[in-house]
């Protein structure tokens, strides 16, 4: 499986810290950060460690961006040739930020899980215990290659496609969410999202932030079915 964002309970991130052995563990504190600045900082001192880009050009999306491209080198600085897993647990990222903070958190996230996707083998976890049934909703970064495979994995559960190229407006992509699913059904659900760029830096920060919001809070933490997400680059 791809690198990927799954929401558990604080029982599950108990038994999450029982094999931490050889693991590179990131710890978020929810209750501290409080805007998007506030988790640009926090992300930064984790992971900035090559080139110390924070204190260059300040804790912003470029320096962030600069910072987490490095993976190969901060990979082989920190673990030298051997493998290991990124664990990132953020615990109780609150809900009550300002809509554009809480998206361009996600999308902070989710544009890490994809950078680092050939690099480092990365699992964030959302620790949110009052909006989950122990479901383990996900999000996968997975290789465009991989689509048939997923499918055929998958099989038997309402599956949802949708072909990011081209969708730059969040109302529109919300729609066409809302016009196909309602979640009614008895299944399990998998949405399959191709040439997901726009997750990452392909459209206004604006937008993606409202469609990261859409999958994870509205459709991640709300809907009490198992769901899957995959988002294909």
């Amino acid at each position: 499986m791809g690198n990927s964002l799954t929401i558990i309970s604080s029982k599950q991130k108990e038994e999450l810290y029982k094999n931490l052995e050889g693991k590179w563990l990131i710890e978020l504190d929810g209750n501290k950060i409080k805007n998007e600045d506030d988790f640009a900082v926090a992300i930064m001192n984790e992971i900035d460690i090559v080139y110390d880009y924070k204190n260059l050009y300040g804790y912003d999306w470029y320096s962030f961006r600069d910072a987490a491209m490095e993976s190969k080198i901060l990979a082989k600085k920190m673990f030298g040739s051997k493998k290991t897993d990124v664990i990132i647990v953020y615990d109780n990222p609150r809900l009550d930020m300002y809509e554009i903070d809480r998206g361009f958190t996600y999308q902070y996230l989710i544009s890490l899980l994809q950078w680092w996707e050939t690099s480092l083998d990365t699992r964030v976890y959302f620790v949110i215990d009052n909006l989950v049934d122990n479901l383990e909703n996900r999000i996968i970064i997975e290789d465009m290659l991989e689509k048939e495979k997923i499918i055929k994995v998958e099989k038997g559960k309402i599956i949802f496609e949708m072909d990011m190229e081209g969708v730059q407006l969040a109302e529109d992509f919300i729609n066409q969410i809302d016009e196909n699913l309602d979640f009614e059904e008895e299944n399990d659900y998998v949405l399959i999202f191709t040439n997901s760029y726009s997750f990452v830096q392909g459209i206004h920060y604006h937008e993606c932030s409202l469609m990261l919001i859409k999958l994870i809070e509205d459709i991640l933490l709300k809907i009490r079915k198992e769901i899957k997400i995959y988002l294909l680059f």
